[in-house]
C-alpha cells in the first residue's frame, strides 16, 4: 500500500539530507564527486546543494588547490562547521611554523622594506608613487619631507616629480591630526608643523582614521576666519585672490594660510608653498611701489604659491569594520608586519582592538599570515606573505656593519619602540644612525619607555 504523498519528502529535500550527512564527514568535494560518491544525479546534487547553501550549512569555494585557475568544474562544497575546524587547524599549524626574528633583524628588514638601505632605493616618478603609497598617513615635520624622507628613498629624487603628481591631482599634502591649541589662537609658520603626503582618492578614510568624529574648529575672528569663509564661498583661490577677497595685506594672508595649515584646515594644490617655508625666505628685489591702492602688481616670491583650498571635515564613520580594514591594510603596507606596539606608535584614532579584528579577518581570507614574527613583543602579530619572506632573508643576511642614517622625524626612527635603548625625539635637526639595525648611542636620546624589545 502506498504511503500518503503529503507525508513524503520533496525530492530536493531528500537530496539535501543525503548530501548533508555526507558533507559532515567528507571535507571539500566538487559537485561531480558528490554525484558519484552519493549515487545521485547531477541535477539532484545541484538542487540539494542550493538548498544547503540557502540554509547556511555549506559554503562553496576553492579550498583544496586555491592557486589553481578557478572554473565551474573545480568549485568545491564544504560544511561550514567542518571548514571552520579546518581553518583553525591550518591557522595553528601555520603559526607554529613561523620562526621569530630578533628586533635587530626586524629593523634590518624595515630599512630594506621602506627602501632606505643601500641598494634598495627606488627611482623616478613611479618610485615616488610607491613611497607615498607606503607612507601616506604618517605625519612628519614639514621641513623634512623632501630633503630627508623622500631623498632617502629615491636615488634620483627631483622636486618636479612631486610637483607633477600634485598638479595632476593625484597627491596632496595636509595636516591630519587635530590641532590642540585654542580655536582663536594663531599658529605662526613653523618648519616643525607635521604634515603628510597622501593620494587624494584615499583622503576620506585617512581623515576618518586620524580624526574620527573630532571636528576641527575654525577661528571665528581674524584673517584665518576670513580666508576660511572666502574659500568656503568661492572654492580654491590663489593668494592674490584671497588678498582681494579679504582686503588684507599679503603678509597677513601668508601668516593666516600657515595658521590654517597648522590647524588642519587648509592645503594647497602644489608643494611650492612648502618649499618657501622650508627655504631661507629671503625676499627678492622689491618692485617699485605703486601709488594706487587698487593696483597691486607683482608680489615677488611668496609662501602662497599655488591655489589654496579647504581640507574639509572627516565624513561620519558609518562602517567601523571597513575603516579598520583599510587602516590595517595601510599599516601592513608601511611595516610589512603589524602588532600592537607599532599600531600604538602610529597614534591613530582607530583603537588596536578594531585593527586586530580586521587583521584576523584578513588571515581568515588568506591575505595575511598570523604568528610570532618578531621576538620580544606580546600579543598577536600579522605579516604580508612577502614580508614574511623578507624577514627570513634578513635573518640569513650577514651582518656586515651596514650603516644607515635617517632623520629623527623619519618613520624609521623606532628607537625605544622596536629596539631596546633610549628614544631619540622626533626633532628635525637630529638623526638616527643604524649599524646592522642597531642605533648608535645619541646624547640627545630620551630614556627608554615600555615596549622596547631585546635585540638578541
Amino acid at each position: 500500500m502506498h504511503g500518503n504523498h503529503d507525508d513524503a519528502h520533496p525530492v530536493e529535500q531528500v537530496a539535501a539530507d543525503v548530501l548533508r550527512g555526507y558533507l559532515e564527514i567528507s571535507g571539500p568535494r566538487t559537485a561531480t564527486a558528490l554525484a558519484e560518491e552519493c549515487g545521485l544525479g547531477a541535477s539532484s546534487v545541484a538542487i540539494g546543494l542550493a538548498v544547503l547553501e540557502q540554509s547556511g550549512f555549506v559554503l562553496q569555494g576553492f579550498f583544496t588547490d586555491p592557486d589553481d585557475p578557478p572554473s565551474p568544474e573545480t568549485v568545491e562544497w564544504c560544511s561550514r562547521r567542518l571548514l571552520a575546524r579546518m581553518h583553525a587547524y591550518s591557522r595553528t599549524n601555520r603559526r607554529r611554523a613561523v620562526e621569530a626574528v630578533t628586533a635587530q633583524d626586524f629593523m634590518r628588514f624595515l630599512l630594506h622594506w621602506q627602501h632606505v638601505a643601500p641598494e634598495s632605493q627606488l627611482r623616478g616618478q613611479h618610485g615616488l608613487r610607491a613611497v607615498v603609497e607606503q607612507l601616506q598617513g604618517y605625519e612628519a615635520a614639514v621641513a623634512t619631507w623632501e630633503p630627508e624622507i623622500l631623498r632617502a628613498r629615491l636615488v634620483d629624487y627631483q622636486p618636479a616629480f612631486l610637483d607633477r603628481l600634485c598638479h595632476d591631482g593625484e597627491l596632496t599634502w595636509l595636516r591630519l591630526s587635530p590641532w590642540q591649541a585654542g580655536s582663536d589662537r594663531r599658529s605662526s609658520p613653523s618648519k616643525a608643523t607635521p604634515i603628510t603626503l597622501a593620494f587624494r582618492s584615499d583622503l576620506p578614510w585617512l581623515l576618518q582614521a586620524a580624526r574620527l568624529d573630532h571636528e576641527i574648529e575654525a577661528p571665528t575672528v581674524g584673517a584665518t576666519a576670513e580666508i576660511v569663509e572666502a574659500l568656503g564661498a568661492k572654492g580654491a583661490r590663489f593668494l592674490a585672490e584671497l588678498a582681494t577677497d579679504t582686503g588684507r595685506l599679503r603678509s597677513d594672508i601668508e601668516e593666516a594660510l600657515w595658521d590654517g595649515v597648522a590647524r588642519g584646515l587648509l592645503t594647497a594644490d602644489g608643494f611650492a608653498a612648502i618649499r618657501f617655508l622650508v627655504g631661507n625666505r629671503r625676499p627678492g628685489p622689491r618692485p617699485v611701489r605703486s601709488v594706487s591702492r587698487r593696483r597691486r602688481g607683482a608680489a615677488g616670491q611668496t609662501a602662497g604659491a599655488g591655489r589654496w583650498a579647504l581640507v574639509g571635515d572627516a565624513e561620519a564613520v558609518d562602517d567601523r569594520e571597513a575603516l579598520a580594514e583599510v587602516v590595517a591594510d595601510q599599516l601592513l603596507q608601511r611595516w610589512g608586519v603589524v602588532f600592537r606596539d607599532l599600531a600604538v606608535h602610529e597614534g591613530l584614532a582607530v583603537p588596536w582592538r578594531e585593527l586586530q579584528w580586521a587583521l584576523r579577518r584578513f588571515e581568515d581570507r588568506g591575505l595575511v599570515c598570523g604568528g610570532r614574527f618578531v621576538a620580544g613583543f606580546s600579543g598577536e602579530q600579522y605579516a604580508l606573505p612577502e614580508a614574511r619572506d623578507g624577514l627570513h632573508a634578513a635573518r640569513r643576511r650577514d651582518r656586515t656593519g651596514e650603516r644607515v642614517v635617517v632623520n629623527a622625524c623619519d618613520p624609521l626612527n623606532l628607537t625605544g619602540v622596536i629596539v631596546r635603548g633610549a628614544r631619540t625625539p622626533a626633532v628635525r635637526t637630529r638623526v638616527v644612525t643604524y649599524i646592522d639595525g642597531l642605533p648608535e648611542a645619541s646624547e640627545d636620546a630620551l630614556p627608554a619607555f615600555g615596549g622596547a624589545s631585546p635585540v638578541s
